[in-house]
């Protein structure tokens, strides 16, 4: 349907589902109301969905959103719903984006080891004194 619509928007507006069926890399794939998935979020009883009901259906193929279904209550039919994916889309542009302003790191091929082993015994592991050489914190031999 639309790739705008990411599961953080769909979070960030409904929260967590109440119940999930399937997953994310669930091989399984299903079929209902002629959405093929294999992620099912269902959430019960909203306050406050776009639509105004308080059942919905989400449905995920891996990453993508394929569908959506509401219900007015339980005795009522589903039916596919827009105003969520409308909604979804506004808030996307909302999301905190990364701000990636730090620099990267310098790269060097100076290899700087802890410790100096003494003899073959000595696996190393231990402060040094990069002055003297001596062992920091360590009885010595």
């Amino acid at each position: 349907m639309s790739s705008t619509v990411t599961r953080n928007s769909l979070v960030s507006l409904l929260g967590t589902p109440h119940s999930v069926e399937g997953s994310l890399n669930d091989p399984v794939e299903r079929e209902e109301f002629g959405i093929h998935y294999n992620e099912k979020w269902t959430y019960q009883e909203l306050g406050d969905d776009p639509a105004g009901v308080p059942d919905r259906i989400i449905y995920w193929h891996r990453y993508d959103f394929v569908g959506t279904m509401v219900r007015a209550g339980d005795h009522q039919e589903w039916r596919p719903d827009t105003k969520l994916i409308e909604t979804a889309q506004s808030v996307n542009g909302r999301l905190s984006r990364v701000d990636d302003h730090h620099p990267t790191y310098p790269v060097s091929n100076r290899y700087r080891p802890v410790s100096q082993p003494v003899d073959w015994r000595d696996l190393g592991g231990y402060m040094q004194d990069e002055a003297t050489g001596r062992r920091i914190g360590k009885a010595e031999p």
